[in-house]
């Protein structure tokens, strides 16, 4: 059986505290291996159960093997995507994410270590499984009233018959890690800096309003986001005007700026001489 807890003392597994489960989005989706699955991250954690169809589920470094009634849970951050095994075959599943909680495995000696993902077959309960996930999903996407808050009812309900009736092979706690939606946008930048990156989209991938992202990222990297993306952007370029021949117009393309005259302009209001100034003065 699997044991599920959410607790705040991990010294004491019978500390059993209040489930509160935020649904951030659910759906039921299909994946076929004519179509490119990107590899993707989010903030937050997500369940999928399988509901048709045979496919394969890439976690970073791990490809597992699923199939119809099987279950898994993604912690956040962690790069995954899911595609059909067969080209006339569509891997069909369905998936909700929620905040604020993390996955632990749990060995024989009780000893806890931290996993990116958990993943089981389910057999006897399939029919409960799939009923769960579908009325998550319904809910969520319903115009009824209180929806959403039928939505996270539904969810705390599906991880608390987790935590009564399956067994000791992982645990839920609460997701401490401060800030991590933050943590995840700063990431983002620093791995896509030359990519075509807007505040908009950050604040969707953060689910946050944008005021409300620059608010919490100043406070923890004293910039705001664009901000530390331009500066990700002058990072890169000084170590390119160094290291290597590229000429300002190819740099300028390389770290993400979308004309040489707007590239020459900021750096030179961030480090207070022109790009052809720096290279000079540091080129070896």
């Amino acid at each position: 059986m699997i044991m599920v807890m959410i607790d705040n003392n991990e010294n004491d597994n019978t500390a059993m505290q209040s489930i509160y489960l935020n649904v951030l989005y659910a759906k039921k989706n299909s994946s076929s291996n004519k179509i490119s699955s990107r590899i993707h991250f989010h903030p937050f954690t997500e369940f999928y159960f399988i509901i048709d169809g045979n496919g394969k589920f890439s976690i970073e470094d791990k490809m597992i093997d699923v199939k119809k009634d099987d279950f898994l849970i993604i912690n956040s951050n962690v790069g995954h995507s899911i595609y059909s095994s067969k080209d006339d075959e569509n891997l069909i599943y369905v998936s909700f994410g929620v905040d604020s909680i993390f996955v632990k495995s749990v060995d024989n000696n009780e000893n806890l270590e931290e996993d990116k993902y958990y993943y089981n077959s389910i057999d006897e309960m399939k029919d409960y499984f799939l009923n769960s996930f579908n009325d998550i999903n319904n809910e969520f996407n319903s115009k009824d009233p209180y929806s959403k808050s039928m939505a996270n009812a539904k969810a705390s309900e599906f991880v608390i018959t987790l935590l009564r009736n399956l067994s000791d092979e992982f645990k839920i706690t609460n997701d401490i890690k401060i800030n991590k939606q933050i943590d995840y946008i700063k990431n983002f930048i620093d791995n896509n800096y030359s990519e075509d990156i807007r505040l908009e989209n950050l604040s969707k991938m953060a689910y946050m309003n944008k005021f409300h992202l620059i608010s919490e990222f100043k406070q923890n990297y004293r910039v705001t986001p664009i901000e530390y993306l331009i500066l990700k952007r002058i990072e890169v370029t000084k170590n390119l005007l160094i290291s290597t021949n590229h000429s300002m117009e190819e740099i300028s393309s390389i770290v993400g700026f979308n004309s040489q005259s707007y590239f020459n302009q900021v750096f030179k209001k961030k480090v207070g001489i022109t790009p052809s100034q720096f290279r000079k003065n540091h080129r070896i």
